[in-house]
Formats: C-alpha cells, structure tokens, sequence
C-alpha cells in the first residue's frame, strides 16, 4: 500500500460495536481472551508500571484511546483527572455511552475484575465508578497535528499514554518519527510516557475492512522515543510464537513492545 492510500485511509465506516463484541472476550475463567494472550500481557504491564510508585501527578492523558477503556482501568487508581483523546468520533460516542452508564454501552465489567484481581484489589464496582469519575474529557485528536489537541490542549500532562495508535495511524518511518514528537510533546518535563505498537506489522484487519501499519522494528521505536526527547526508555516484548495461522488475529506483526520512558527535563 502506498503512502498516498494510507493518507486517504479513514475510520469513516469502522464499526466500534463490533470491533468491541469480536476483540474484547473473558474467558470462563474470567481471563481475557486473546490470540497468544496479548491482553492479559498489555494488562499485567499497565498494573506493573501505575502500582509500581513511580509515576507522579494527577492528570494522565490517552492518545488514540479508541472505543475501549480497559487501558485505564490501572490508572484510575492513582490518576483522578483521565482525558481521552481519539480521532473517530463513534469511538469517542461509544466511550460517552460507557461513562454515563447507557444500556447500549459495552460491558467492561469482566475486564475490570480482571484488572482488579490482578491488583489484589477486592471492590470492582467501586473501581469501575472511579474510572468513569477520573474520564473528564473526551476529545478529537489528530496525532499527525503538530498540536494533536487542537483548542484543547491541556497540556502538559504527567502522563501520556497511547496504546497501538501511533503505528497506524504513520504514513511511514519518517512521518512516524513526527507523530511521536508531536505526542511527546504533551507529556510535561519530567514526565512519563507509555508506549505500546506493534512489531514488524504492515496491516490489520477488523474482517471488513485492512487498515495499513508503518513496519516497526524495536529498536526503531526505541530511538524514536529518545529523539523525541525521552531517557530511561525500558520495554518489555511479546514475541509471538507463530507468524501463521493465529485464528483471531487479522494482523501480520511478529509482536508487540510496551514502552516507559521518562521526558527530559528542560
């Protein structure tokens, strides 16, 4: 796919429903299920990194937060103020219907005990009511924006994350390298950003529609990040076992990388 398709490729018909229902499962057992468990990895990460005590502040900001809002159920345990900035706006409406409690709103319910348990942590419910408190904003943005807020900036923010966003949404290696920048920049001196892309991939697919992704290696990424003015960068990789015949998986990575680094100050 060239970079002019992938300039005009947009989210203007992607289902958010039905990226939630096929994607987002709990096993009996109340574990995610997901090809070569990735999302029980990208959790157990997220827990590690908000309760390890080193993370300070009170306002975190979520690029490319998507329909889902499993990504923040850690952080709302110590982060009171969550902005959530996506560009499709029914990604951003099904977040809203999720906050206020709506019938038609997808249950994370079972994703949240997960997260919970993880945590040693016994009251779900209550957690579930902090994160929909600590979701103050949802907002456009547009991470190719050298302001990807816009009007709303905020900023800067304690901690930025952004979770299989930045990959997409890069024309290439180059324009990959601005969007980092241009995220980089929210986060504030001192800061923390979290980081998790996809590794060597060039498309996914949600079974209707391929939508393209710029091939990262990690150490791509890791020099992306320092560039960007970021140190104490630290990462954990999962490999995954098999490049063919993942059921479930409409994607041709050969892994993911979760990503801390801290901004340096000015």
């Amino acid at each position: 796919m060239t970079s002019e398709q992938i300039e005009t490729s947009s989210y203007d018909k992607f289902n958010a429903k039905s990226y939630l229902t096929r994607n987002y499962r709990a096993r009996p057992d109340g574990i995610p299920d997901s090809p070569e468990d990735w999302l029980p990895w990208l959790l157990k990460n997220l827990k590690d990194t908000f309760a390890g005590g080193e993370l300070s502040g009170e306002r975190l900001l979520d690029v490319g937060t998507g329909p889902a809002i499993h990504n923040l159920i850690s952080a709302a345990r110590h982060f009171p103020n969550i902005t959530c900035a996506e560009f499709c706006q029914e990604n951003r409406e099904e977040v809203e219907r999720w906050i206020h409690g709506e019938e038609d709103a997808f249950d994370w319910d079972p994703f949240i005990k997960y997260v919970c348990g993880l945590e040693g942590e016994d009251d779900w419910e209550a957690r579930k009511e902090a994160l929909r408190d600590a979701i103050q904003h949802v907002v456009f943005c547009d991470v190719r924006d050298k302001n990807p807020l816009g009007a709303m900036n905020g900023g800067p923010y304690d901690v930025v994350s952004s979770i299989f966003t930045l990959c997409g949404a890069a024309k290439d290696k180059a324009d990959f390298d601005e969007i980092v920048l241009n995220v980089g920049s929210l986060v504030k001196p001192g800061g923390t950003l979290i980081l998790v892309c996809d590794l060597e991939a060039t498309q996914y697919s949600d079974g209707d529609i391929t939508y393209p992704h710029t091939f990262l290696e990690a150490s791509y990424i890791r020099q992306a990040v320092r560039n960007s003015g970021f140190t104490d960068v630290e990462d954990d990789i999962l490999d995954f076992r098999s490049t063919e015949g993942r059921p479930g998986l409409n994607w041709n990575g050969t892994g993911y990388i979760y990503l801390t680094a801290r901004r340096c100050s000015e």
